[in-house]
């Protein structure tokens, strides 16, 4: 295989890696925002203790979920931009990909701008919900628990919450800004 076709394959193949992840990146956020209010509601309506109790743990898996499928979409482009496209323009300066014009014009058209409030949505969601989900597992706690199980609860809800804020704050520039971290990126070969 010659170098042309590999590249044009790699492309290709990255393109619908990309659909794919958009989809799913669709599909965990639906699937979110649809499954922490209706765990509330058939916890309550079923008398599942429990499952209030473990509803933030499931915030966080989908959050989780949604940083990983947005990443993978962001090293999708950022391999694209970084390897083929400079593949590309190195032959023919007239030529111009699209991961590369996205970066290159940002502030002049704003290409990332949507992007970038969907991320930082999708985070301020994520905490709000983290948050909603530990007060009404802890407000069930107060009248099912003793003191110190509701206070232990309480404990690991305040630890795992601020690992998540941590977490979050980290990633927050790499879901949100192209960034040339790539091994090789920018050089000649």
């Amino acid at each position: 295989m010659d170098k042309a076709t590999f590249l044009k394959e790699q492309y290709s193949t990255l393109r619908k890696e990309i659909e794919q992840t958009k989809s799913r990146i669709f599909k965990i956020v639906a699937f979110g925002i649809t499954i922490v209010p209706a765990a509330h509601f058939v916890a309550k309506d079923q008398h599942l203790e429990a499952l209030n109790y473990i509803t933030p743990l499931l915030v966080i898996v989908v959050a989780l979920l949604y940083l990983s499928e947005n990443h993978a979409l962001m090293r999708c482009g950022r391999y694209i931009r970084c390897e083929i496209e400079r593949h590309v323009t190195a032959q023919d300066k007239d030529v111009i990909g699209w991961e590369t014009w996205l970066e290159a014009n940002k502030q002049r058209y704003g290409t990332r701008t949507v992007d970038k409030f969907v991320a930082y949505c999708f985070h301020i969601l994520f905490i709000v919900y983290f948050a909603g989900s530990v007060y009404l597992a802890i407000q069930q706690a107060e009248t099912k628990m003793a003191v110190m199980g509701m206070a232990a609860l309480l404990g690991v809800y305040i630890a795992v919450g601020i690992w998540f804020l941590i977490f979050l704050w980290n990633n927050i520039r790499t879901a949100t800004e192209a960034t040339d971290d790539m091994p090789g990126a920018g050089q000649a070969k």
